[in-house]
């Protein structure tokens, strides 16, 4: 009898480690058998409309409410800083995301993954709106950090999202849909600078106005977001008991899972000390992110040194975006057709090395603006790389610690990539900045090799465990939370 207490409780112990899938299937008694290629299109419809959507809409606000800064250095935030002190502004961001991203990590994981977005959303659109009363650097460089802190958790928390309800090709497309909003917040920052400069205010400067409205907008998209994202695919309210199957059986394939509650301790050693994918992978996004922070913060700076006026600067903003969504819809929609994720990430750099060669070159003619804005515009590729990182992270680690920890991970590679890229351009560098465009160009130059490094990592991987016999494995695997190294069967993509 005692046996017996003891066996069952220890059931009911691995039972509340395993997956949240696994507990589903476990207590209605299912066992998976077939994986469906296709979800049905109503099916995968309702999941968009709902899922896809409001991740879009957070990535969006995100990167606009995070950029914020980059217009208002040409609305009059700097008339009260001196020195470096803007650049400060946006390193102290970076520096609290950075410290941040670890207890985030341990929130989503430990508290439903929906509803901690959902609270951060919110208090970050408090925070947003409380820039307009900010008029001091200590002020701002506090409410900075207020951002920063409260922004850790939208990368992991939308990419442990998008692992549950699709497949790794799926993954890649619907990837890039919600990271596409980078840009199309930069044509929408560009377009709502340039309107916010011609509000005039006895109290209040235009940047502060800015500030105001994109506050209340985050504010109310928090709480929508409490209404409308499920946790996972198991307690989607808008889903039939059917057509929760229908969704765990179509991303089985996946063998990462979908959500744990329980922190295990051996898959965060497994991710920095085993998995050979985590330190180029890193290196990879540091590199790569020095770009997009410094041209985040300083894009409308350099471009209003060209002979643009404040408007005319925020107007030509615009094409950011423009070629910032072709590059990723092309670049995501590609890889899920083709595969290849090494050569089509190596293509977005190219254009980039391209661009800083034609900055360094054309030098400081002002006969050479438009030379020197197409540029501007050809280095923007390079900064889109961080979409398929996002997804190969998706695809490749499984184990729901690992993986969260791995997107954590990433966030801090991609803040201290940001918070690198501003302190390049030093005052004392102006108006060209030439010794941080070299350095960029560098660091972009280097993120090739790097990338075929991890492609030849995964190969070797997934050619050991062809050449391993084949092992047996208990109904709904997929589910149990193992992770990548775990499962003989995970094949890694690149």
């Amino acid at each position: 009898m005692d046996n017996e207490k003891r066996s069952t409780s220890s059931d009911d112990e691995s039972l509340i480690k395993q997956d949240e899938a696994f507990k589903y299937l476990k207590k209605n008694n299912i066992n998976l058998t077939e994986s469906v290629a296709e979800l049905p299109s109503n099916l995968k419809f309702k999941i968009d409309i709902r899922v896809m959507t409001i991740l879009s809409v957070i990535y969006f606000l995100q990167f606009i409410d995070k950029f914020l800064l980059n217009y208002a250095a040409v609305m009059g935030i700097k008339d009260n800083l001196v020195g470096n002190q803007f650049n400060n502004l946006s390193t102290i961001f970076y520096v609290a995301q950075v410290a941040f991203e670890a207890p985030v990590c341990w929130a989503l994981q430990k508290f439903p993954p929906a509803t901690t977005i959902a609270t951060c959303v919110t208090l970050w659109g408090i925070v947003v709106a409380c820039h307009a009363a900010c008029d001091t650097y200590a002020s701002l460089m506090v409410i900075r950090a207020l951002l920063g802190a409260l922004e850790a958790v939208v990368v992991p928390g939308l990419v442990s999202i998008s692992v549950m309800w699709y497949t790794k090709n799926e993954q890649m497309r619907r990837v890039g849909v919600w990271s596409v909003q980078s840009g199309t917040a930069s044509i929408v920052g560009g377009l709502l600078s340039f309107a916010f400069q011609h509000v005039t205010n006895a109290r209040l400067q235009s940047w502060q106005i800015y500030y105001l409205v994109m506050g209340v907008i985050t504010f109310f998209a928090g709480l929508i977001t409490f209404i409308v994202l499920p946790n996972n695919p198991m307690s989607a309210r808008f889903l039939s008991e059917d057509e929760k199957l229908t969704v765990l059986e179509h991303i089985r394939e996946n063998q990462t899972g979908t959500e744990s509650k329980h922190f295990k301790k051996h898959q965060l050693v497994e991710l920095f000390f085993k998995d050979p994918h985590t330190w180029p992978m890193f290196f990879l996004t540091v590199m790569s992110m020095c770009a997009t922070g410094a041209l985040g913060t300083f894009s409308v700076t350099i471009i209003s040194q060209f002979g643009f006026t404040s408007k005319e600067s925020a107007l030509v903003q615009m094409p950011v975006g423009v070629a910032v969504i072709i590059s990723i819809l092309g670049a995501t929609y590609l890889s899920s057709k083709v595969g290849h994720r090494t050569w089509i990430s190596i293509s977005l750099l190219v254009p980039s090395i391209v661009g800083y060669i034609m900055l360094l070159s054309l030098g400081d003619n002002p006969k050479n603006k438009v030379g020197k804005l197409l540029a501007i515009y050809l280095l923007q590729p390079g900064t889109c790389i961080i979409s398929m990182i996002f997804a190969w992270n998706g695809a490749n680690t499984a184990g729901y610690t690992k993986k969260l920890a791995r997107n954590c991970f990433t966030m801090i590679g991609f803040a201290l990539g940001c918070l690198i890229g501003p302190q390049m351009f030093r005052i004392e560098d102006a108006p060209n900045y030439y010794p941080a465009k070299i350095a960029l160009l560098v660091l972009t130059s280097v993120c090739i090799p790097t990338c075929i490094l991890i492609r030849c990592i995964s190969k070797r991987q997934n050619a050991k465990r062809e050449a391993k016999e084949s092992v047996e494995m208990p109904c709904n695997y997929e589910f149990m939370d193992l992770t990548d190294i775990e499962n003989p069967f995970f094949r890694y993509s690149y």
